[in-house]
């Protein structure tokens, strides 16, 4: 009766880790799909030629992953040449909730890149 209780013991320790591990997985995969929306956001901007990326035009999109876990991605351009070279800044936001038992967390990702009217400025 002894060794039983043991065995069930160790057993519910084994099972709230594999739970607990889970947890983990879906809040790190869901971490690395918010920073790849991010990212592309930053390419798709780069790919563009300058003007097609005009200033002061902040969008939002909401996208799903695989396992239908909604994003919201935003991005923002702001005007940063002082002269010379135009140049925006391209900040793209990916959030997102975790759920962590009861608890309902917002987490973002950020990707930033400044692109030029010429390829090859240097700054």
């Amino acid at each position: 009766m002894i060794a039983g209780a043991v065995l069930l013991l160790g057993m519910v320790g084994i099972v709230q880790l594999l739970i607990s591990g889970m947890t983990q997985f879906g809040i790190s995969s869901a971490r690395a799909t918010g920073q790849d929306m991010s990212s592309a956001g930053v390419a798709e901007a780069m790919s563009l030629h300058f003007d097609a990326v005009p200033a002061g035009v902040s969008d939002a999109g909401i996208l799903f992953d695989g396992d239908n876990r909604r994003f919201g991605r935003t991005r923002t351009v702001t005007e940063i040449g002082d002269g010379g070279v135009r140049a925006r800044q391209v900040v793209v936001e990916t959030e997102w909730r975790d759920l962590i038992g009861p608890l309902s967390l917002l987490r973002t990702a950020r990707s930033t890149v400044i692109i030029s009217e010429f390829p090859d400025a240097n700054f």
